[in-house]
């Protein structure tokens, strides 16, 4: 026998447990540690009473296998290991599990049956004990069955202490567990394998070392398809950027480390932070003027809540001003859901299921974004929320997202309320009183960040003291004083001050700005400081450009980036081009607009503060309704262009295309938004109509299906009441707004305008010119255009301004817009081709996967025999799912594997012969035929083969009539809309058609049915005249019988 006093340092089992002790929660692992036998005897006791009594017996005397082998393997380790130690870990998980699983049917059966398969692989394990004893080497094939035991309840733990287990128990998720609880049932039963073959040292190194390649394998396939789904969720959320603004706010900060100590010391705030006894609700309301360093202090509270022990779920959102992606409560839900993703990958599998079944590119049922919110939650077992910015929101997105988050605090049970905290930062104004009526709050006085004001004013006063100012330091010293006693707690005014100071251009400048009467004190004063700063050091000319670009970024509907603004600048009515390479800008933003502007990482120009658009506003600065009337008539302008209605690769270069998202998708924005001062600005009007007559007559769609137009739509728009277009402006606004908003599929004949096919055609020019182009061309292409031009088609899609970094991507999404439901089984075509409406998507799953929906149970002892089994070489070059198998002579036929199909007849039946099929249906879009010959054809409009080409022009088909049908608009156009009536009056436009059903469809048309209108009239007094005949007659027989 081994001396235990030798070995019990060094052994294995230890090792093992030790590892699987890191992992416990420290309830559970003093739980474990006092769990004996007789303690899991007496629980199984108790829980069979309990089902006895409720009539739902499990059979709990399966366990009993798996007792007596452990008993057994605990007997055989007294020679290497502390047995009571060792098995107290066994039990005490055993125990726990059961308890749990016992409020779940499936799940306890399930539990119960790999035990019971355990206690099979581990049989009278005692009769090998001379064998332990005489070949030390084998402690180490017990301790890998001791570690796979640990193993499984390390992943069982796992999976059944979360709080959403039960809904996930019918989830990709329980699949995910499935297959890893498999991989150790089988690496147990080779374990015990090699305690029966007495394995020598050699053949368990091989062994060991063939598990750790099978081991990595395993992970790393998982781990590529987890990555797979996470992208496709990911992509399914959109989050916004928030954690890059999160990123240049730790930066700012990096200098100044204990900036908003006072916050972290703030009674109030401690009492909501504290993480066991927060205050209930545990809701706080931070409030404080404009520029008083909320963001800062918001920032500070993430990274407070990240350092805690143990880690919270910490998630946070920065609202912003008129962005899209950052001012509602669906784009904060995106974002919060995405940051519990990445902090808790669990969640991974049961996200990936809705993405598939939601049917939507991008997530924005507020139904599924509520339902996975509070699901996601319920998962979470601490959470700090702060949501900062919210008075940077519409009133209506402000209070969606303030009252479903109280909600969800407040209605914490209350033996929890603790789990989740929010904390909520806003300016303090009507709107916020309201919302956050009743709640902790803590208002920034301006004495609360004095102490930082000091130190960020000592910092830059240091900079003085270097060329070009080069002042003594006892001056500086005096001017930082200065400027923090005039801070007044604001961290944005004391910034502009600085920027003010640090702009001047001679000493003699900074002492006059330096003046009691001249120093700002109030951002307001200090924005006016700037601006005459910046105009007394330019001309003219340079002057009236700051103004320009002023007034685009306070009337933009988006943040407007750099390229965009220089298409702006670069656009040449008067040459009816975009003059990009003599026209732009020579100089960086930062030096055109000082400080009052800052440029973000993606390329967009915004004002430093929301504060310095009011002053422009409120000053009179910029004339916003002017502004904006101005930028829908550029709009307009620019898509009137040649160069856009004939796309080449020369504009391309040139510059010509960037901003056509922007002015796709704001033109009719910026339209609405100037019409409510339209009276005041005649002039500005005057050309805004004369450019949408233009725009009209270049873009007219002539639609098949008008769309209704409210009187409300009338009554906005009728200051263009008196133009002739007027009606077809009309069922543009409303078509056009429809496109931008609408997430669906719009139908052709809705769409009052061809922007979307300009937009196509010169997106193709774009990718083919990038395609082309040298590395050098590459790059001053994304100069112009940014780095992902690859976009989606679809106006309401946040893709089509954002774009992907290539093409594949793109048709991937694009695909999801098409089919959007998806079938979860990424290896199914369901999943790659994807399904038109959730229905199909559920009978596709009942179908093809019906087993493995029924599959809710622990693997069987066939999955394990099976995953044991050697797998089949493969052949790279076979691309068929289904290999041909040529046969010379007769072989003995192999036994038959479980089929995943479901018979509809009786096995008894299945030898008759076959009944010929009557319904052949198409996958992709659910169309039904009665003949094959007719769903073949059909297949063929789905590929993307297109092999017959028209001999008259580049078209390409997938099916050979199609082209032939195509080729016939090529021939003698021999229909004609015309014709000469019984009154010798003339019907019709004149206009040829090639084929009798596009003559069809023309008088479908709004044009084509005033073409028939004549002869419409005619066949009605026809009719008339025919009533008139047949009344008269009945008169005469009847006045003949009366006779």
């Amino acid at each position: 026998m081994a001396d235990k006093g030798s070995t019990l340092e060094a052994t294995p089992f230890e090792r093992a447990l030790a590892q699987f002790k890191m992992g416990l929660k420290k309830r559970d692992l003093e739980t474990f540690k006092k769990t004996a036998l007789v303690d899991l005897r007496q629980t199984i006791g108790e829980l069979q009473e309990k089902q006895h009594a409720s009539r739902r017996l499990q059979g709990l005397n399966r366990i009993q296998p798996f007792l007596e082998a452990m008993e057994q393997f605990g007997k055989v380790i007294t020679i290497f290991a502390n047995t009571n130690e060792i098995l107290a870990f066994v039990w005490g998980p055993v125990k726990l599990l059961l308890l749990i699983a016992n409020t779940s049917v499936e799940a306890f059966k399930g539990l119960l049956d790999v035990y019971s398969s355990i206690g099979e692989r581990l049989p009278n394990l005692i009769k090998y004990e001379t064998l332990f004893r005489s070949d030390s080497h084998m402690m180490g094939v017990l301790a890998l069955i001791y570690g796979d035991i640990l193993q499984f309840h390390r992943e069982a733990l796992k999976y059944f202490q979360q709080p959403l287990w039960k809904q996930m128990l019918v989830t990709p998720t329980w699949k995910t567990y499935q297959s890893k609880f498999g991989e150790i049932m089988s690496n147990m039963t080779r374990h015990y394998q090699l305690v029966e073959i007495s394995a020598t040292v050699a053949q368990i190194e091989d062994f060991q070392k063939a598990r750790k390649i099978d081991n990595d394998r395993f992970e790393t396939e998982r781990r590529d398809e987890d990555l797979r789904r996470l992208k496709t969720v990911y992509d399914w959320l959109r989050p916004a950027g928030v954690e890059n603004d999160h990123y240049e706010f730790m930066k700012t900060r990096a200098a100044f480390p204990d900036t908003g100590r006072w916050l972290l010391d703030h009674p109030t705030f401690q009492e909501w932070f504290d993480p066991h006894y927060p205050m209930v609700p545990p809701l706080l309301w931070l409030n404080g003027i404009p520029g008083a360093g909320k963001t800062m202090l918001a920032s500070i509270v993430v990274e407070e809540a990240r350092k805690l022990n143990p880690t919270p779920t910490v998630l946070y959102f920065y609202c912003k001003y008129r962005n899209s992606e950052q001012d509602n409560f669906r784009a904060v839900a995106r974002t919060i859901l995405a940051q519990m993703l990445k902090q808790d990958r669990d969640l991974l599998a049961y996200f990936y299921e809705k993405c598939c079944e939601s049917g939507e590119t991008v997530l924005e049922s507020c139904t599924n974004i509520e339902t996975l919110l509070k699901e996601g939650f319920d998962n979470c077992k601490s959470v700090y929320i702060v949501l900062d910015g919210l008075d940077e929101c519409s009133r209506d997105d402000r209070k969606d997202i303030t009252q479903w988050f109280r909600t969800l605090v407040e209605d914490l049970p209350t033996p929890e309320p603790e789990r989740i905290r929010c904390m909520f930062i806003s300016q303090d104004d009507g709107p916020a009183r309201k919302d956050f009526s009743g709640l902790a709050s803590i208002k920034i006085q301006p004495g609360d960040n004095k102490g930082d004001i000091e130190l960020y004013c000592r910092t830059q006063a240091e900079k003085l003291t270097l060329p070009p100012f080069s002042l003594a330091h006892e001056r500086a010293t005096v001017i930082a004083e200065t400027v923090s006693n005039c801070g007044v707690g604001m961290f944005l005014l004391t910034k502009l001050i600085w920027d003010n100071i640090f702009g001047q251009t001679s000493i003699a400048r900074l002492e006059e700005e330096l003046e009691p009467d001249v120093f700002p004190e109030d951002v307001n004063v200090a924005y006016r400081r700037i601006l005459e700063r910046i105009k007394a050091a330019v001309t003219p000319q340079r002057w009236k450009e700051v103004m320009l670009v002023l007034g685009w970024l306070v009337c933009a509907k988006r943040p407007l980036k750099w390229h965009e603004i220089q298409c702006l600048k670069a656009l040449n009515m008067d040459k009816e081009c975009v003059d990009y390479n003599r026209e732009k800008f020579l100089i960086s933003p930062e030096e055109l607009l000082d400080s009052l502007i800052v440029r973000r990482e993606d390329g967009t120009v915004q004002l430093v503060h929301l504060s310095a658009r009011y002053f422009l506003v409120d000053e009179n600065q910029i004339d916003l309704a002017a502004e904006e009337l101005k930028m829908a008539t550029i709009c307009l302008d620019y898509m009137n262009l040649k160069s856009l209605a004939l796309p080449s690769s020369a504009a391309v270069i040139n510059g010509d295309y960037s901003l056509l998202d922007y002015a796709t998708l704001c033109w009719i924005r910026h339209l609405e938004a100037g019409l409510n001062e339209a009276e005041t600005h005649e002039d500005t009007m005057r050309a805004l109509a004369e450019s949408l007559e233009i725009f009209l007559q270049n873009h007219w769609a002539e639609p098949t299906h008008p769309l209704a137009v409210s009187q409300r739509n009338r009554d906005k728009l009728a200051w263009f009441e008196g133009y002739e277009f007027f009606e077809d402006l009309l069922q543009s606004v409303v078509s056009a707004r429809k496109q931008i908003t609408f997430f669906g599929k719009m139908k052709k004949g809705e769409i009052s305008l061809n922007i979307s096919d300009m937009v196509v055609s010169i997106r193709q020019e774009l990718e083919k010119t990038m395609s082309l182009a040298d590395s050098t061309t590459i790059e001053e292409l994304e100069q112009k255009y940014g780095a992902h031009i690859y976009k989606c088609r679809r106006f309401s899609c946040q893709f089509f301004t954002t774009g992907f970094k290539d093409s594949s991507d793109r048709d991937k999404h694009t695909d999801k817009h098409e089919r959007p439901f998806r079938c979860t089984n990424e290896a199914c075509t369901g999943y790659i081709f994807g399904f038109i409406t959730f229905e199909d998507l559920k009978k596709h799953m009942r179908e093809t996967h019906s087993q493995v929906l029924q599959d809710e149970q622990f693997p069987t002892e066939q999955d394990v025999q099976q995953s044991m089994q050697p797998e089949p070489v493969i052949q790279e070059a076979a691309p068929a799912p289904v290999p041909e198998v040529v046969q010379t002579q007769p072989e003995p036929e192999p036994e038959p594997e479980p089929e995943p199909i479901f018979h509809p007849l009786p096995a008894q039946q299945r030898t008759r012969r076959k009944e010929r099929q009557k319904e052949f249906i198409c996958n992709f879009c659910g169309n039904k035929y009665t003949k094959k010959y007719n769903w073949k054809s059909h297949l063929l409009t789905h590929t993307t083969t297109k092999p017959f080409k028209c001999t008259h022009c580049d078209k390409r088909f997938a099916r050979e009539s199609d082209m032939r049908r195509h080729e016939a608009t090529h021939g003698e156009k021999t229909h004609v809309c015309y014709g000469r009536m019984p009154n010798g009056e003339y019907w019709g436009c004149g206009k040829s058609f090639a084929r009798a059903d596009i003559l069809s469809s023309h008088h479908k048309t709004k044009s084509g049915q005033l073409c028939i209108r004549p002869l419409a009239r005619q066949q009605e007094s026809e009719q008339e005249v025919e009533l008139v005949d047949r009344s008269e007659t009945g008169l005469s027989q009847a006045t003949l019988l009366n006779d």
